[in-house]
């Protein structure tokens, strides 16, 4: 049975006319890796603020580990919200001490989180030294100090090159092999297909969507398939066990099946019929077109 991390019941949050959070109810279990989705002021901030008990909800409840936000659960998270900060003229490994101190975490954890990020070689050089992403890292490292069980990031690759937002993603897949919970608020679709193993899509406040990516992304899978005689393979592919719907478009067939769709096992299906593809292959939509779906390519215009 799945340990559920954190529990989130009906929150609302406002600011002046303005719903950050409108009602919202999720549930994040132990190993998993969590997208919250949505353009900036879809209330991703507002959200991870009110769970870590940086921000007041007006209503609504939340429960991590099972219980009420205390001193005690906070030592089981490591977060990151919006630009963390660092003393310029001090190394990477006097920065991460001081936060150890903050933390009261051994400072010798300080060369494990360097290692993990990639940061070792650099750790006696001053933060203002640093790129842009290696200063991400090095707030995700801040974040690792005392081995948390949860890690919560707000936006982790924003302001990267194509480069730093994939060193970053390595990063992020190399945590969560280890067992750790990580939630992850981005606006990036691409990023959280490519991380993430579950994602909650938010709109101005309110949940569109929640559940499993790869779920998600197979009810969007579409086989293209093709042969020299179109009516026989429409004939037969109206028969084929896993049949939901198909169109026909320029002497290609888009199958639609109940569940994934499976091209070797199709492929299989029309041979044994003598039915030989000149065309076979799998379309799947993307996180990004699936979200332009839910939110009817309009973006949010409130609060972040």
């Amino acid at each position: 049975m799945e340990e559920n991390v954190l529990e989130i019941e009906n929150l609302s949050k406002s600011y002046g006319k303005v719903k950050a959070v409108s009602g919202l109810s999720l549930t994040i279990s132990k190993g998993q890796v969590f997208g919250l989705l949505g353009p900036n002021g879809s209330g991703k901030t507002t959200t991870l603020g009110i769970v870590l008990g940086a921000t007041l909800p007006q209503s609504g409840d939340f429960r991590w580990f099972g219980k009420s936000l205390s001193s005690k659960s906070l030592k089981r998270i490591g977060a990151i919200l919006e630009h963390p900060n660092f003393y310029p003229y001090l190394s990477a490994t006097d920065n991460l001490r001081i936060i150890a101190q903050i933390r009261n975490v051994q400072e010798s954890d300080t060369d494990r989180v360097l290692r993990m990020t990639g940061l070792f070689d650099r750790r006696k050089h001053h933060f203002q030294t640093y790129s842009f992403g290696m200063k991400q890292r090095l707030a995700i490292a801040s974040a690792m100090l005392g081995n948390p069980e949860v890690l919560i990031l707000d936006e982790p690759t924003n302001g990267l090159d194509p480069g730093g937002i994939a060193e970053i993603r390595d990063l992020i897949t190399h945590i969560a092999s280890e067992g750790a919970t990580i939630v992850l608020a981005s606006h990036l679709l691409d990023e959280v297909q490519k991380v993430c193993s579950h994602v909650a899509v938010l709109q101005r406040g309110e949940k569109l969507f929640s559940g499993n990516v790869e779920e998600v992304l197979s009810n969007t899978e579409t086989l293209l398939i093709a042969s020299d005689d179109l009516i026989k393979l429409e004939q037969a592919i109206i028969n084929y066990p896993d049949y939901l719907s198909h169109t026909i478009n320029n002497g290609i067939i888009e199958l639609k099946t109940n569940g994934v769709c499976h091209p070797d096992q199709v492929n299989q299906y029309l041979s044994n019929q003598d039915i030989f593809c000149s065309h076979l292959s799998l379309r799947r939509k993307t996180l990004e077109s699936y979200f332009l779906e839910l939110t009817g390519s309009k973006s949010a215009s409130s609060s972040k």
